[in-house]
């Protein structure tokens, strides 16, 4: 009996050491995440994220058909968007230039469309998903999407987390 106690006690401990050493980690991912991160834009601009005030990150990709029907949700709320001084940015993920641009040819997005094409950003916010939209207020995320967004969830979820 008294070695089962002291078994115990030992996984506790071991079971709090590692959840320590976790947080600590996602702690300095987090600050990782807020330092400047330069991109490139379709046009061959470096573009860099700000670090203060309220915009939206959108991670897609070309080949991913629920980026596609999302993309005219996109630019129906930009302007909405624009009147309350918050930016939207459309991150490719892992593409050439070249095919962004044939791929962008038939939109016509007034909003930047950014180039992840190492996937860092992409690795900094632990996307797994596309599309995938995060709020972000001061380069931290307030709140995160999964999946497609209409114009109205769009619009609904910014006043609700970046207003």
């Amino acid at each position: 009996m008294k070695k089962w106690i002291q078994l115990s006690l030992v996984a506790v401990l071991i079971v709090a050491l590692s959840y320590a050493i976790i947080s600590n980690t996602s702690k300095q991912k987090a600050a990782a995440k807020t330092e400047e991160i330069v991109l490139q834009s379709t046009s061959g601009k470096q573009f860099a994220i700000p670090e203060k005030g309220s915009y939206i990150l959108n991670f897609w990709a070309t080949y991913c058909p629920p980026c596609e029907r999302e993309m005219p949700a996109l630019k129906a709320a930009y302007e909405t968007l624009q009147s309350h001084n918050i930016e939207l940015y459309a991150v490719n993920v892992e593409e050439p230039t070249r095919l962004v641009n044939q791929y962008l040819a038939k939109f016509d997005l007034p909003f930047p469309i950014l180039l992840d094409r190492q996937g860092q950003l992409k690795e900094n916010y632990e996307i797994l998903t596309l599309p995938t939209t995060l709020f972000l207020q001061d380069g931290k995320v307030v709140h995160t999407v999964k999946g497609e967004l209409t114009e109205q969830e769009l619009l609904t979820l910014t006043q609700k987390f970046l207003y």
